[in-house]
């Protein structure tokens, strides 16, 4: 049964009591929020004006549902609404799943400076910073073969 509205969600959402903090009721309140989020691609602003939540409350729940999909004690409690309201929320990738590079700062001399940017021009490098990543890419390489 995929043919479910909006306001049929937030209708259940409504009669859920929005202060209590239980396991279960957070991992309902979660689903139906993640619903509305992913599958009917609504903003955080716009859910919680709809339902008289914080945004900041959307978005903590919006992300329990996709954190804890596969949990077995979320499908228990969550288990009336997956089968009134099914989604498989495995397909939404979790913003955690995303590795961010690392920024480093280092501090060098003028000649080593120029000494990596020598070698940044014979690999055809226009930026310094390629050629460092290069350099330290190669090298992590070497040591781990050894």
């Amino acid at each position: 049964m995929e043919d479910y509205t909006k306001e049929e969600v937030v209708a259940s959402l409504g009669q859920l009591p929005s202060n209590l903090r239980t396991r279960s009721l957070v991992d309902q309140r979660s689903y139906l929020i993640g619903l509305l989020a992913y599958r009917f691609g609504m903003a955080e602003l716009h859910i919680a004006d709809m339902i008289g939540f914080k945004r900041s409350k959307i978005n903590y729940n919006k992300k329990i549902a996709i954190q804890f999909h596969s949990d077995k004690m979320f499908q228990a409690n969550v288990y009336v609404f997956a089968q009134m309201y099914p989604f498989d929320f495995s397909v939404i990738e979790s913003a955690k799943q995303v590795q961010r590079n690392k920024r480093v700062q280092i501090d060098i001399s003028r000649n080593m400076y120029n000494k990596l940017k020598a070698a940044g021009s014979i690999y055809g490098h226009q930026d310094i910073r390629v050629t460092i990543k290069f350099i330290l890419d190669k090298s992590i390489r070497m040591l781990w073969e050894e």
